[in-house]
Formats: structure tokens, C-alpha cells, sequence
């Protein structure tokens, strides 16, 4: 299933190209034993024998000149830290529906990602935290929650556009199953529907004794019912940040643990 050719047409799929593959067909058998180097393009059509071995090599063989400092840069996608928000995919064309850069950074640092194994997504619009988490932390299940059907489309083309694989992406918080999925040290609702306090209620109950949620309130309402839900059950409410950025509501980052 999981074939040279198959993994070369996925790489590709999400903007690995820079890659070189050398594939090993029935090594130590002195008659039929064959190694290849190939690029992605090439492996794609490629026709191997089983067993075989697949190794990647990321280190391209050439370099291009930056422009800019007039230095040799690796001939490869620059993925930033912080995606430019206007290199989404936006829901139905609204570029405000989306968590902002400089917000979605510091959002996951208050999630500290860096030692977190699995994070939910809960409400992702357009995917750009999911995005960046498992661009940035590479290590991390990434479980991704919404509740529009347009959703999954749109977390397809853009996860492809930035070349971010392996995001699991499925329906409505509230009324999904929740038992197949990894249990979370991290959560992140970025969209709650009027539903805030039911979210904290069914993610306590899946949620690590080490994990943490945190919640980027817009308003005062919406603090409010973060401030309940994280009373009603029995969770620690930590210091928030305030955050302004440039013509936009003032977002409120806010964080809670069990304990």
C-alpha cells in the first residue's frame, strides 16, 4: 500500500519536491538485488519490487542565490514562522474569518506546543492554527474540529498549499464521537457557536491531567462564558494576554488548566 510510488506522489502533493530518493529492492540477495536514486517526479511512475527501502534525502543539490543578501539559499519552499494570512484560503472569501498571525503565534505558545503530543483544533475556519502547529511542531496529532460541511475542503486546500500532512479533520465538536481520537494535552477553541461552556464541559472529560485549553475572547460576553465554563467545572484560570492589533477588536488570550 504505502509503495515508493505512493509516497512519492503524496510528497508532492503537499509541495515536497525537494527531496532525492534512493530505493533498495531486495537487498542482500545477491541476484535480484537493485538501488536506485530518483526524484519524486520520477518515483512516481516508478515500478518496484517487494520487499524494498526507501530513504529521503532533503539536502538539495543545488542552491540559488538569495537576491536579497546575495547568498547561496537551499533551492526549497520557505515555509514561515507565522503564514501570511492572505495566503489562506478563505471561508467563502472572508479574510477577517481567520486567526491573524501575530495571534496565532502567540496562541500557540500559550498552548506550549513544544511539549504537547496531541492537540485538538476545535472550530479550525480555515485551518491556519492547525496549519502552523503542525508546521512548527512537526511531532504533534493534530485532531481538527468544525462544524461547517465546507470545512474539510478548505483545510484540504490550504494543509496542500503550505505542505502540512497528517491533520485529522472531522465534524462538529459537540456531536462527534470522541472516543477514536488520541486524548489531548492541548486544546484550542477557536470557534464555539454560542456552545463555549458546553465545549469546556466535553473537552474536561477527555482532556490530560497536564493539558491546557486556551481561548482567544473577542468580547466581553465571550470572556464571560469562558471565565463560567472554566468555574463550573472546577478548572485553574490562568493570566491572560491583551493583545490590539491594528484596526481589530482587542483579543483577550486566555488559558486554563485542571489544576
Amino acid at each position: 500500500e504505502h509503495t515508493p510510488a505512493t509516497i512519492a506522489a503524496r510528497m508532492l502533493e503537499y509541495g515536497y519536491s525537494h527531496y532525492t530518493l534512493y530505493i533498495g529492492e531486495h537487498l542482500g540477495n545477491p541476484e535480484k538485488e537493485r538501488i536506485r536514486r530518483m526524484t519524486p517526479q520520477e518515483a512516481v511512475s516508478g515500478d518496484f519490487e517487494h520487499p524494498n527501502c526507501l530513504l529521503l534525502d532533503s539536502h538539495p543539490g543545488q542552491c540559488r542565490t538569495n537576491s536579497l543578501h546575495g547568498s547561496e539559499a537551499p533551492d526549497f519552499p520557505v515555509r514561515p514562522f507565522g503564514i501570511p494570512d492572505e495566503e489562506f484560503a478563505h471561508l467563502d472569501g472572508r479574510a477577517r474569518m481567520i486567526t491573524k498571525a501575530p495571534i496565532r503565534l502567540l496562541t500557540l505558545q500559550a498552548l506550549e506546543l513544544n511539549r504537547r503530543r496531541v492537540f485538538w483544533d476545535i472550530g479550525f475556519c480555515t485551518g491556519s492554527v492547525s496549519i502552523e502547529a503542525r508546521l512548527q511542531f512537526p511531532h504533534l496529532a493534530v485532531i481538527s474540529f468544525e462544524i461547517r460541511p465546507e470545512g474539510k475542503e478548505l483545510m484540504d486546500t490550504n494543509s496542500r498549499r503550505f505542505g502540512a500532512p497528517g491533520i485529522t479533520v472531522t465534524g462538529d465538536f459537540l456531536h462527534t464521537d470522541l472516543t477514536p481520537f488520541a486524548r489531548p494535552d492541548a486544546v484550542f477553541i477557536g470557534g464555539h457557536g454560542g456552545h463555549l461552556e458546553e465545549m469546556i464541559e466535553k473537552v474536561k472529560q477527555v482532556l490530560h491531567p497536564e493539558g491546557c485549553i486556551v481561548f482567544n475572547s473577542v468580547s466581553a460576553e465571550s470572556k464571560e462564558a469562558f471565565c463560567r465554563g472554566i468555574e463550573r467545572n472546577g478548572m485553574v484560570l490562568h493570566p491572560s494576554t491583551h493583545i490590539a492589533l491594528n484596526e481589530y477588536n482587542p483579543i483577550e488570550i486566555m488559558k486554563a488548566t485542571l489544576s
